[in-house]
């Protein structure tokens, strides 16, 4: 196996990402195919792709956010048949040591276990797969990810991962990140009133659980 950039040449492996996208996200964090591609062209964005005998594995997008210090993993997902031998981790750790993106706080969206779903134990360990590729939670913060589709995304939390992680993170510096979320990856207008939502009730210091 190996970990590989895909470019707007690799029409191959785009391909095999498409398919991996599409039967393991739901429709309703699901960008547009025509969206997928706008991504790739641009620059701030990394699409990796671990293939194997000439199949996409599974895949990782991420983008390193401009004037910011932080990177948000946007999608991450693994061939359903193939899960379970490190592809995933993998992925994770070749995003995470990318040039560009390697001195940054990477970002992780989550689908949320608090709430009953029959998709609950799921969101449970895939929450836990990347705690133990040292990612952790921001306590307490409801991630409102703004809708890709006319069907409501599901309940969410956010992940950080750093190779050294402090305790707690500043709230002036996670609205930052959440701004510039909202802003380059959903082209939501600056000063949307969910950034401040999700930080209601919040002290200074968002601890990192």
């Amino acid at each position: 196996m190996r970990i590989q950039r895909i470019s707007g040449g690799d029409e191959g492996e785009f391909a095999g990402l498409v398919r991996v996208y599409e039967a393991s996200l739901a429709a309703s964090e699901r960008k547009s195919l025509a969206a997928l591609n706008a991504m790739l062209a641009r620059p701030e964005y990394l699409f990796l792709a671990a293939v194997e005998d000439g199949s996409v594995l599974g895949f990782a997008i991420a983008i390193a956010l401009i004037g910011s210090d932080a990177a948000l993993l946007e999608y991450m997902a693994v061939d359903v048949g193939l899960r379970g031998r490190g592809v995933g981790a993998a992925l994770f750790g070749a995003v995470a040591g990318w040039s560009g993106i390697a001195d940054r706080s990477l970002l992780v969206e989550v689908d949320s276990e608090r709430e009953g779903s029959v998709e609950r134990e799921q969101r449970a360990r895939r929450k836990e797969f990347y705690r133990r590729l040292g990612a952790r939670e921001l306590e307490g913060l409801r991630y409102l990810m703004p809708p890709v589709t006319a069907a409501a995304p599901p309940a969410m939390d956010l992940m950080v991962y750093r190779r050294e992680l402090p305790g707690y993170i500043e709230k002036g510096r996670v609205r930052g990140w959440l701004e510039d979320c909202y802003k380059q990856v959903y082209g939501v207008a600056a000063g949307d009133p969910r950034v401040g939502e999700m930080l209601v009730g919040r002290g200074e210091w968002i601890p990192l659980v």
